[in-house]
C-alpha cells in the first residue's frame, strides 16, 4: 500500500484509521522541519513509536523513577549495564530481578502513547508508510494496542488542548496554591461517555472545562495528583517531569485547578521568597535535640567506634573496600544534595539579581547556605552554558564523574546589556 502525503491533506487520526481498518504491518515515518516519529504496527495494532526529539518525560528510566517502581541507584546500575550490552532497559530491569515484566510493559505503554499522542498536535507535516511482512519488536513486553481507543482519545485531547493552552499559555510559568491549607476531597469522574469525549451538541459546539462540574472542595484523582506538585517554585515544565501522568493529563490538571481559582500564577517576588525559604530548610536542622531517640545514642556510639576500627584492622576483610564503598554510596550521595543546592541557590541568585553567578565563590557571597565545597573539600563548579546551567563535582580520586554532573535549564532567558556585559539588574526586592 502506497500512502505518502502532508497532514493538511490527510489527518493523522485518518491514518491511523486507515492503517487500522486494512489491518497492515509496517512502520509509518511522520516529519517536521524540527522532528521525525516513528510508528510500528503489526496487523494494524501499534507496537512501538520513537521520536527524534526525545522529552525528558518519554524516558522509560524517568518513567518507571517517578512512579516508585526504581530508585536512582538501580536505575544508575541498568544504565551502565546497557552501556555495556546495548541491551533494551526494560529487558535489563527485568533480567536482574529489579521490577516484574507488568511495571515494564506499563512503562512501555506510557512512553508510545505519550509520544503517538503528541503528534495529533501537528498541523503539518510529512507522512510515509512502509508496508513490512513483518515488524521486529520485544513481544514478551509489548502487547499491541488498537488504534480505535488511541483515535478516540487523541481526539478528546485535540479538542481540549486550546482551552488548555489558553490557561497555561508559558510552560516556563510558575503555580503556586491560593489557600494551601484548603481541604479537598477526591472524588472520581462521573461524567458521561460524551463529556469524556469532550463532544458539545450544544449550538456553536462550546468546549466546557469537566472542572465546571466538581464541587468546589472536590478535585478528581488527576487533579490531586498535580495540586501536590505546585510549590511556587517549580515550572511547568518541571512540573510534567515530575508527575507520574502522560504531558496531557498533567496540562489539563493545571489548567482545570487554575480554571477553579485553587492555583495563580507567582510573581517572581513570590518565587524568590519560596526560593529563600526552600534555601533556608535546607542550610538549617530539621531536627532539635529533644527529637532524638536516646536509646539509639549507645547504638551509634558503637556503630561509630566500629567504623573507626574497622579500616585499621588489616584481618578484616572490608579493610581494602570500606574506603571505596565510603566514598562512592555515601560521600557522593552527600555531594550530590551539595550540586543540587547549588544548583537551586544559583536560580535565587539569578532572582535576586538579574543574572547568574559567575561561579560558585560568586554564589555564595551573594546566597546564604550554599556549600561552596564537597565532601573532599574541593570547590564545586558553577556554570552557564547554551540555556543550561551546570553544576559539577569530582569523585574521591578527583575524577570527573557522569554521577555528579547536575543540569537545569536557565531560569528565564538572561538579557544582555547595550556594552556586552550583565544587565544592569537590581533582580526583584524579598518580601519580608
Amino acid at each position: 500500500m502506497a500512502l505518502e502525503g502532508t497532514l493538511l491533506d490527510f489527518s493523522f487520526a485518518d491514518i491511523l484509521q486507515l492503517i487500522s481498518l486494512q489491518r497492515k504491518t509496517g512502520v509509518l515515518t511522520l516529519k517536521t522541519e524540527e522532528n521525525l516519529v516513528t510508528v510500528s504496527f503489526l496487523e494494524g495494532c501499534i507496537v512501538g513509536a520513537s521520536t527524534l526529539n526525545q522529552h525528558p518525560e518519554d524516558m522509560i528510566g524517568l518513567i518507571l523513577t517517578k512512579r516508585g517502581e526504581v530508585s536512582e541507584v538501580e536505575l544508575e546500575a541498568a544504565l551502565r549495564r546497557q552501556e555495556e550490552t546495548l541491551q533494551r532497559l526494560g529487558r535489563i530491569l527485568i533480567d536482574h530481578h529489579v521490577v516484574p515484566v507488568d511495571t515494564v510493559r506499563i512503562a512501555l505503554h506510557q512512553q508510545i502513547l505519550q509520544i503517538v499522542y503528541r503528534v495529533f498536535r501537528w498541523s503539518d507535516g510529512e507522512y510515509h508508510f512502509s508496508q513490512e511482512t513483518d515488524i521486529d519488536y520485544d513481544r514478551d513486553l509489548m502487547e499491541p494496542m488498537a488504534a480505535d481507543s488511541i483515535i478516540m482519545e487523541g481526539a478528546r485531547m485535540t479538542d481540549e488542548w486550546p482551552f488548555i493552552d489558553q490557561r497555561i499559555p508559558d510552560r516556563e510559568a510558575v503555580f503556586l496554591k491560593v489557600d494551601p491549607s484548603r481541604e479537598l476531597e477526591v472524588v472520581a469522574s462521573t461524567f458521561d461517555d460524551f463529556d469524556e469525549l469532550g463532544f458539545s451538541f450544544e449550538e456553536g459546539g462550546s468546549q466546557k472545562s469537566t472542572s465546571e462540574k466538581i464541587p468546589d472542595n472536590q478535585v478528581t484523582d488527576n487533579q490531586m495528583t498535580v495540586f501536590q506538585l505546585v510549590n511556587g517554585t517549580n515550572s511547568i515544565n518541571e512540573i510534567i517531569l515530575e508527575s507520574t501522568l502522560v504531558e496531557f493529563e498533567t496540562c489539563k490538571a493545571l489548567a482545570d485547578l487554575r480554571e477553579r481559582d485553587l492555583i495563580r500564577e507567582a510573581s517572581q517576588e513570590e518565587i524568590a521568597r519560596e526560593l529563600r525559604r526552600e534555601v533556608k530548610e535546607v542550610s538549617t536542622p530539621s531536627w532539635s535535640p529533644a527529637s532524638l531517640p536516646w536509646l539509639a545514642v549507645p547504638f551509634l556510639i558503637l556503630l561509630g567506634f566500629s567504623l573507626m576500627i574497622i579500616p585499621r584492622n588489616p584481618v578484616n576483610p572490608g579493610f581494602k573496600l570500606r574506603q571505596n564503598f565510603w566514598d562512592r554510596y555515601v560521600l557522593q550521595s552527600v555531594s550530590w544534595i551539595g550540586l543540587d543546592r547549588v544548583a537551586r541557590g544559583a536560580e535565587t541568585y539569578f532572582i535576586l539579581n538579574g543574572y547568574y553567578p559567575d561561579g560558585v565563590e560568586e554564589l555564595v557571597t551573594g546566597v546564604p547556605g550554599i556549600p561552596p565545597r564537597d565532601p573532599w573539600k574541593r570547590p564545586y563548579r558553577l556554570v552557564t552554558r547554551g540555556g543550561k546551567v551546570l553544576v559539577t563535582g569530582s569523585d574521591g580520586s578527583g575524577q570527573p564523574v557522569q554521577a555528579l554532573i547536575l543540569s537545569r535549564s536557565l531560569a528565564w532567558e538572561e538579557e544582555i546589556s547595550a556594552d556586552g556585559g550583565r544587565p544592569a539588574g537590581p533582580g526583584v526586592r524579598l518580601l519580608e
